[in-house]
């Protein structure tokens, strides 16, 4: 029956690397097909035993294993590695910000915080390869929704930081309807990397996206409890 095949590929669509999920598929599938054939046998046609059949499982989160074996100490040395590049990357773009005193602030935050990672990160490299076999789990599940509310959070923080910003700029001006005037390309600059600053925190949403990405790299493909 292809169309049942079709609604648990549907059903799985977020699932498709997920670790088990070819066995469930199929288990999942015969369920359906042996329900369908049992509502044909009291008198409905396919099309209705279809139907019917679909409504009795209309989602597979719960039957989903959220935890995934990983070898723990190398995903958590790679994640580190990408949040360190992320760091100095955003260091490195904050440096034309000096201009401004928030700026410059962060830049000197961000460079303290280079300094120190940079020191543990040597100290976790010579000391990764000891446990390097050592496995763990992750939920994947947990990792989504922290990707979702970050994101979320950190559209939350641009909006919110602009609306402040363009109040303390332009409150005035647009309270009195009075014309906004910016006099030359320096103010004009000034203005812009005001606003642009915000953006460095993408960082954080960026660097968790990654994190997620890693887990299928560094899963324990033959892992049996």
């Amino acid at each position: 029956m292809n169309e049942l095949r079709k609604y648990v590929d549907h059903l799985f669509r977020k699932y498709k690397n997920h670790r088990g999920v070819s066995d469930l598929k199929d288990e999942i599938l015969g369920n359906l097909e042996a329900k369908v054939s049992h509502l044909m046998a009291e008198g409905l046609n396919e099309r209705e035993a279809i139907a019917r059949a679909k409504t009795s499982i209309t989602k597979i989160d719960d039957l989903i294993d959220d935890y995934v074996p990983v070898w723990i100490n190398q995903f958590r040395f790679k994640a580190f590695q990408i949040a360190y590049i992320y760091l100095l990357t955003a260091w490195i773009v904050t440096i034309p910000f000096s201009l401004l005193s928030m700026g410059l602030l962060l830049n000197y935050c961000l460079l303290f915080m280079c300094l120190v990672l940079g020191i543990f990160y040597l100290f976790l490299a010579k000391n990764v390869k000891k446990n390097e076999k050592k496995i763990g789990e992750l939920n994947v599940a947990a990792f989504t929704r922290a990707k979702i509310i970050t994101w979320l959070l950190w559209l939350l923080f641009i909006i919110v930081t602009w609306g402040y910003l363009s109040a303390i700029l332009f409150g005035s001006n647009i309270w009195f309807s009075r014309p906004i005037h910016i006099d030359g390309p320096y103010q004009f600059g000034i203005l812009i990397a005001r606003y642009a600053l915000p953006f460095i925190s993408i960082v954080i949403p960026l660097v968790l996206n990654s994190c997620i990405k890693l887990i299928p790299q560094y899963e324990v493909r033959d892992f049996h409890e």
